[in-house]
């Protein structure tokens, strides 16, 4: 029999039993139930877009309780109770590695070479999401906000950083990791993004040695210490800058004694007139005058006549070779918020459901699982030839997750190809 590819989902589910074992239980060590059982059922689930923990727990068929066992390893499937309680001691922290662990098999599959840009640059925006919030549930961990109104009441919540792998063009985007913006360990105060995206870009930088990243963000990253962070490690960055938050920026670009030479470039973008100026070695702001950068200007004008301006900085030599396609590095940015955040709401994922909330680190881990299973889609949508067959027979991802769902529940299966087979061979019947 032909041995599964690295990065097919039998593969990757078995590299993610094979790391779960080794994560450190911190239960009685005669627990009936293993820890790598927990978490893949919570995999589960998400790969099977339940809607919640009691819908997986307590509508299982007979066929799926063999699947479960033969697709995903599961010996046994703990109670929903007993996956909160025990899930909820769990950092996230201790599953992390796993999103390097995954794409490096992306990268040993020499998929990952298509999403090079700019001499073998990754681009990798990164946002911030929220996905909790309650006025009545919290933990130690939960963010705080109080009201200005008369009662000054308390709003409860969880967020997260998460970085991705884009590139402008490709519908697949690859999760990089994501870090839970959350009071840490022993603080009073809420965490920030900026404080999260620290923790997150050294451990990526850490993890990924020969890795050259294009980081990508909105204007509250474009600032002094976080751009010499990203040059002194060897990185570079195309990030949004505003008017009212880099006024030394703008105003050094258009003060007519500027000595630093102006550059313009038009071209024909689809629908789209691109109308692009630039210019190099400019200071960045007031409180960060020693660091210069490149400021890139994009007026895009739609067929409709209507005009929308971007701009960013970037510490990328531009000329008019590749300036156009910084740019659209610039606007690729938004995919993580369209690809990556609203898939997860609205194509099926649940994001936004409560899984459940704990009193320590349920709700962020449930939130780092169901963000390790959109990246296993996401590399079948990239690398599988069955996948994106049944895909395109379907037309959307919400159809293709019931389909998905109804053959794991009523089919005995021995593999995820066997499951992907069966719905192509559906298909094929069916005809046009």
């Amino acid at each position: 029999m032909k041995k599964p590819s690295g990065t097919s989902y039998d593969s990757l589910y078995g590299l993610c039993r094979a790391f779960y074992s080794g994560v450190p239980d911190p239960r009685a060590p005669n627990a009936s139930i293993k820890l790598p059982d927990y978490f893949l059922s919570a995999m589960a689930m998400f790969q099977l877009k339940y809607p919640s923990l009691l819908a997986f727990d307590k509508g299982r068929t007979k066929k799926e309780e063999v699947n479960l066992r033969q697709l995903f390893g599961i010996n046994k499937v703990p109670s929903d109770t007993s996956m909160r309680q025990t899930l909820d001691e769990i950092p996230p922290s201790q599953l992390q590695p796993l999103f390097g662990q995954v794409l490096g098999e992306v990268e040993k599959s020499g998929k990952l070479k298509q999403y090079e840009l700019l001499g073998g640059h990754l681009l990798a925006p990164m946002d911030g999401v929220e996905f909790f919030s309650s006025s009545q549930v919290s933990c130690e961990y939960c963010q705080q906000k109080r009201s200005r109104g008369k009662d000054k009441a308390v709003r409860y919540s969880h967020a997260m950083l998460g970085a991705v792998i884009v590139k402008p063009g490709a519908g697949e985007v690859l999760p990089l990791d994501c870090e839970p913006i959350n009071k840490q360990d022993g603080q009073k105060k809420n965490d920030h993004e900026l404080v999260a995206a620290n923790r997150l870009w050294g451990r990526l930088w850490e993890r990924h040695p020969n890795w050259k990243f294009l980081h990508g963000g909105d204007a509250l990253f474009a600032n002094g210490p976080m751009i010499r962070e990203i040059t002194q490690a060897g990185h570079s960055y195309i990030l949004s800058v505003k008017p009212d938050s880099h006024e030394m920026l703008f105003a050094h670009y258009g003060h007519p004694g500027n000595k630093h030479a102006y550059q313009h470039h038009y071209q024909k973008v689809g629908d789209e007139e691109w109308h692009l100026s630039w210019c190099d070695n400019l200071p960045l702001n007031n409180s960060a005058a020693d660091v210069r950068t490149n400021f890139l200007i994009l007026k895009v004008t739609g067929k409709k006549g209507k005009t929308a301006t971007f701009t960013w900085v970037t510490n990328i030599k531009i000329n008019k070779r590749n300036v156009v396609l910084l740019a659209r590095c610039g606007r690729g940015r938004w995919k993580i918020e369209n690809e990556t955040f609203n898939t997860l709401k609205n194509q099926g994922y649940n994001f936004e459901h409560n899984y459940g909330h704990g009193k320590k680190h349920l709700s962020n881990l449930l939130a780092t699982l169901m963000m390790l299973v959109f990246l296993i889609d996401q590399i079948q949508q990239l690398a599988s030839k069955v996948f994106k067959k049944v895909l395109s027979a379907v037309k959307t991802k919400t159809r293709l997750w019931d389909e998905f769902r109804a053959v794991f529940r009523f089919l005995g299966l021995n593999s995820f190809k066997h499951l992907l087979m069966a719905l192509a061979s559906n298909h094929s019947a069916s005809g046009p």
